[in-house]
């Protein structure tokens, strides 16, 4: 299933490495826990990097009553969205072909205000549990207090576009004999062991879900 091409989310530059296919889009939200928001705060533009979590086709957010980007959004009722996964540096023997590899996702959509305690423990949970899988079972939920000083936000996904970026380094033939070196640097994010905290009893295990978390990033 694909989103529909419009103007909003149609690539123009760089289309061939466009795919507006949900499943491929989906996959790269999920490959990584921060996500950079856009927003109009008092007329100036702001980018805004910050965790959130995915159930279908819903993104969620969160952040505190003041918070000039949950007012913002808001306000505006619409939001977009990106995120980006560097895969490898292309060093190419002239200065203008130097790129990257690399995964992107941009994303269109309405904004709302979870406003009950039960709309707002589920677009926590998503968040919680988008940043390590299976999560939320194992920590404490949020007490009445800090629901209440807590603004949760869903973003329905109207429409989103993703770029992939996976080949290999292009020159120009005139330049292939310069003795300039050539060639790619692949790019990994690093999840290394858990470290537990310094007040946690010596008794308590690093659970399951956090062990498999680390090994399946690193696999």
């Amino acid at each position: 299933m694909e989103f529909s091409k419009s103007e909003l989310n149609k690539v123009k530059r760089g289309a061939k490495k466009a795919t507006y296919n949900k499943k491929e889009i989906y996959q790269i939200l999920d490959a990584t826990e921060i996500c950079n928001v856009a927003f109009i705060y008092r007329g100036r533009a702001f980018v805004q990097p910050i965790n959130y979590g995915r159930d279908g086709d819903s993104i969620y957010l969160h952040g505190a009553l003041k918070n000039r980007m949950s007012n913002a959004l808001i306000e505006s009722g619409e939001a977009s969205l990106s995120v980006m996964l560097l895969d490898a540096m292309k060093l190419t023997r002239s200065a203008f072909h130097h790129s990257v590899n690399y995964r992107s996702v941009t994303v269109f959509g309405k904004v709302s205000e979870l406003k009950s305690d039960v709309e707002k423990l589920k677009g926590l949970k998503s968040i919680i549990n988008h940043f390590v899988p299976n999560r939320w079972e194992f920590c404490r939920a949020p007490n009445k207090n800090e629901l209440k000083a807590t603004r949760v936000i869903e973003i329905k996904i109207e429409t989103a576009a993703a770029k992939i970026a996976n080949g290999p380094i292009e020159d120009k033939e005139s330049d292939l004999d310069l003795d300039f070196w050539a060639g790619e640097i692949p790019v990994k994010t690093s999840y290394f062991r858990p470290i537990p905290d310094n007040k946690l009893s010596k008794e308590i295990e690093i659970p399951k879900h956090i062990m498999e978390f680390y090994k399946n990033k690193n696999g």
